[in-house]
């Protein structure tokens, strides 16, 4: 049997370190503080459910300020034969009503999990674990050998397996609103101004704050609250809100997360005139992404090339040799010949200057979203395309994507984990406006596949993909922020990482 050890330097130094920090963190300007934070969204949704998860549903393993791995509630863990195992020792806490942590709770909250489908189990690459667009594949591989130890049966190595584990939807829980928690803090509130009060009366390294207030609100009115000194931060999901940030506030206030995704429409390939690969490489060909991200002057925020967010896709055959441009000709650096290309494509479905195609792209609220547009369309118009825009919420273009009533819906979609297999998984048939079984079948095989292995085999699914885009990528994703200058512990990381219990506010 060979053995991989896995007990990281950072949970031994969690560890070590915990009791010296934990009576730093008991000064009388620790104990009373309050984090006030504002997320530009919808209600109960997204980063703000996630955000109040971090704090409210402690995990085996956790992520800290700099967005890297840390020990949770196990305090270590180290893969077996081959890494087709991972075994994680637990730390002997308490739930509330006084019971320990057994390994029996954590078995039963991970087969909760994957009961509500959390596709992060999958990710993981845990045998039994759901993945997106296929059925669930039986009962999660996951045991109990003692009292404190787990025991994972993975799928295949990952070198993303403990990353997946961080996600707050595989957070320890038991079922009930009054159920015990193992967790810092306790949630309360409306959806749109949530409060979090830490349990215990003595800071932590992990439970800075004594009262967390989560609100959501439009960007303007986050912008112009925390201008008021309402706010300690203001986090931006996405692009909306990022112009006026960048005018309207202190610039030494503003950072930047560079984020592992694509910022592009997702286009209807099931129905429609979209439904016409040739079309959609048409679009994706057309489009002048070096001017269009020029214009943000942000180092960050840079042109994407591929369904995956690199300088330029690895175009793979299923043989096993490396195409050439002509199977890649949306990429060329010769924008011109490529838009010759672009109108050959529409004049075979129909199209052209003369008469052209109308689609309409679904965007959320922001003027940010509409000038991205209104650049994308004027890119369009040279190839007898009309793009017209359409504002819903972002909760009301995810039914209209599920129902497949639309052209085109924007999306910034963004993983903590840096994962090609869990980014193009979205692609697959069942998963969302989208079917390629060929790439299906090589997705499905780099699931199990090892390393290198792996890697051809998710090279050739993007490769397969790109033969009809099901998204027409812009650019890459980016997180903003709003933070005071009395903030103590923020960390700006790729991961988009900011578990606010790890944050401080000196003057409250």
């Amino acid at each position: 049997m060979a053995i991989r050890a896995q007990k990281t330097k950072t949970a031994g130094l969690v560890l070590l370190a915990a009791p010296a920090l934990l009576l730093a963190g008991c000064g009388a300007s620790q104990e009373g503080t309050q984090l006030v934070v504002t997320v530009v969204g919808e209600p109960g949704r997204g980063l703000a459910r996630r955000l109040e998860a971090e704090a409210t549903q402690p995990g085996l393993v956790a992520r800290d300020g700099s967005g890297q791995v840390v020990a949770g509630l196990a305090s270590s863990w180290r893969f077996l034969d081959n890494g087709s195992s991972l075994i994680l020792r637990l730390r002997p806490v308490k739930w509330s009503d006084g019971q320990p942590l057994a390994a029996s709770d954590v078995v039963a909250a991970l087969r909760r999990a994957a009961a509500r489908r959390e596709l992060a189990l999958g990710f993981a690459g845990i045998a039994g674990a759901p993945l997106p667009g296929q059925a669930n594949p039986g009962r999660l591989s996951i045991a109990a050998p003692i009292s404190r130890v787990v025991e994972l049966r993975l799928s295949g190595a990952s070198p993303q397996t403990l990353g997946w584990l961080a996600d707050p939807g595989l957070g320890i829980t038991r079922p009930g609103r009054k159920a015990p928690t193992l967790a810092a803090y306790v949630a309360s509130g409306p959806a749109n101004a949530r409060l979090l009060n830490r349990r215990s009366d003595i800071a932590s390294p992990e439970a800075r704050p004594a009262v967390i207030r989560i609100a959501t609100a439009d960007s303007r009115s986050a912008i112009a609250g925390f201008a008021r000194g309402e706010s300690d931060i203001v986090f931006g999901e996405g692009l909306a809100g990022l112009g006026e940030a960048r005018t309207v506030v202190r610039a030494d206030a503003l950072r930047l997360d560079p984020a592992w995704g694509h910022y592009g429409y997702i286009a209807n390939s099931r129905t429609g005139t979209l439904a016409n690969p040739d079309v959609r490489r048409a679009l994706a060909m057309a489009i002048d992404r070096p001017g269009l991200t020029v214009r943000f002057g942000i180092a960050a925020i840079v042109p994407a090339n591929g369904l995956l967010p690199r300088a330029a896709p690895v175009i793979v055959a299923a043989s096993g040799e490396t195409l050439h441009a002509g199977m890649t000709d949306w990429l060329s650096p010769d924008l011109e010949a490529r838009r010759d290309e672009a109108r050959r494509l529409l004049a075979a479905a129909g199209y052209s200057v003369a008469r052209p195609l109308r689609l309409v792209v679904l965007l959320p609220p922001g003027r940010d979203h509409r000038s991205v547009a209104d650049i994308v369309g004027n890119d369009w118009r040279a190839i007898g395309v009309v793009l017209a825009t359409s504002e819903l919420p972002a909760s009301a273009i995810e039914g209209r994507i599920a129902r497949g009533n639309f052209d085109l819906a924007l999306t910034e979609a963004a993983l903590s984990e840096p994962d090609p297999a869990a980014a193009l998984a979205r692609w697959h048939c069942g998963a969302g406006p989208h079917c390629n079984p060929v790439a299906d079948a090589l997705l499905d095989a780099a699931h199990t596949a090892p390393g290198p292995a792996r890697e051809t085999l998710l090279a050739q699914a993007e490769t397969e993909l790109l033969r009809g885009p099901p998204l027409i990528p812009l650019f890459s994703a980016i997180r903003w922020a709003l933070v005071a200058r009395d903030v103590d512990g923020w960390v700006p990381n790729r991961a988009a990482s900011h578990p606010l219990a790890r944050l401080a506010v000196a003057r409250r």
